[in-house]
């Protein structure tokens, strides 16, 4: 298992193989892309402890907690830029303890020109959570590909997007059983993959 300074190093490896020029700042890392899409995910887990994993046909899990949230929606990200796609990248650090690299980012200065943010880190297969950060339009645009409207307490996009002015929405990444030991993460869920797509 990694930490999230190995993941971040990582990411910034993979990234920059794919021609991006990722950007490393204390509390998150940001890429710059051609599509004017941010996608956000956060490289911390709850877990303390590295997952020893149990691998299925069509799901992973692990007896000791997996962290899936959100490692499966950073590790998705990377699979969208390695299938050619280039939209903004923005992973955080320390989301399950309140946001801490969603804060530092929106402190730093750094602006991306995009139309909306999504963040890959919702439990299950069809959840769509918007916060406070949309418009009817835009809720019914990610409504339309199948998923259905959620409500969740607090996320990164809760700070990001209102600092960036967009609009975002958190969808979810196919994993079930959030924040305890018998987490499972199936399959990427199809209804994601066609909106990013």
């Amino acid at each position: 298992g990694m930490t999230q300074g190995e993941v971040k190093k990582y990411c910034k490896k993979v990234l920059k193989q794919y021609g991006y020029n990722p950007i490393l700042e204390n509390g998150f890392l940001f890429a710059e892309g051609k599509t004017p899409i941010g996608l956000v995910a956060h490289m911390d887990t709850v877990f303390k402890t590295a997952p020893k994993l149990i691998i299925g046909e069509d799901y992973i899990t692990a007896n000791n907690g997996l962290g899936a949230d959100d490692r499966a929606g950073v590790f998705s990200i990377l699979y969208l830029v390695r299938n050619g796609y280039r939209p903004h990248i923005l992973l955080m650090e320390d989301e399950e303890i309140g946001c801490v690299g969603a804060e530092k980012f929106a402190k730093s200065g750094i602006s991306m020109d995009v139309k909306y943010l999504i963040e890959l880190g919702r439990q299950g297969s069809e959840d769509c959570v918007f916060y406070d950060c949309a418009n009817d339009d835009f809720e019914e645009y990610v409504e339309s590909f199948g998923f259905k409207m959620n409500y969740g307490s607090f996320s990164d996009i809760s700070v990001i997007a209102p600092h960036l002015g967009v609009s975002a929405v958190n969808l979810s990444i196919g994993y079930y059983n959030q924040h305890t030991k018998n987490e499972i993460l199936m399959m990427i869920s199809t209804f994601t993959e066609s909106l990013i797509c």
